[in-house]
């Protein structure tokens, strides 16, 4: 179990994993973005999928493949979240197996807000 804690504004870059991962969030809010390769090769490019926009007590999980995202904190404060791996990540030194530049989004699919719980409340 890793906790992580989020600056207002901090985010990762896009990546997928090398296991499966249940994650919850403990205080304030974290957006995720989900993609998927559209083309590989020479042409290889991400569309976005899906947005979550997660508070707290939200719980999400993935596994791989197809667990390419980008997680942010858009703040205005901190946030922690809990993450469970399916991998001794401690003797691995980190979750992520690949991380994916940016020039690979492709910025004309915005994805969908699927489940905004902040709005729902």
């Amino acid at each position: 179990m890793v906790a992580l804690v989020w600056l207002p504004g901090q985010e990762t870059p896009v990546h997928d994993h090398v296991s499966w991962c249940v994650t919850g969030v403990y205080e304030g809010r974290e957006v995720e973005e989900r993609y998927r390769i559209a083309s590989t090769g020479p042409g290889e490019r991400l569309v976005a999928t899906e947005r979550l926009v997660n508070s707290v007590g939200d719980v999400n999980g993935f596994v791989p493949p197809g667990d390419i995202h980008v997680v942010r904190n858009p703040g205005p404060g901190p946030a922690i979240s809990l993450h469970v791996y399916g991998a001794d990540i401690s003797r691995l030194g980190t979750s992520v197996r690949r991380i994916y530049p940016a020039h690979l989004i492709d910025i004309a699919s915005p994805a969908p807000s699927t489940n905004d719980r902040r709005s729902a409340r």
